[in-house]
């Protein structure tokens, strides 16, 4: 019983960070790049945290250094609705 219920809960942690990032696909949301951070060795090494205007913080986890370097700090930038990441020029 306890096994069963130990690997129901095992697919439940894999399963709900995909239902995280579907539904914050589906926001619009703009912020200033607050800080930039890289890890060697997990999947996705760069993290770029945004302050959204509402006073959120958003943390967009990226696979490739050239997405990475797009996004520079203290910069604004507006995500549209439908996208996966912030539109990669700043908002005026």
């Amino acid at each position: 019983m306890i096994d069963f219920i130990l690997e129901l809960l095992g697919d439940w942690f894999v399963f709900l960070p995909w239902v995280r990032r579907k539904r914050d696909r589906r926001k619009e949301w703009s912020g200033t790049v607050e800080a930039k951070k890289t890890w060697t060795l997990t999947k996705h090494a760069y993290l770029v945290i945004f302050r959204t205007d509402d006073g959120q913080r958003k943390k967009v986890r990226l696979d490739r250094k050239e997405d990475f370097d797009i996004y520079e700090e203290g910069r604004r930038y507006m995500k549209k609705a439908g996208e996966g990441l912030p539109d990669p020029k700043p908002a005026i």
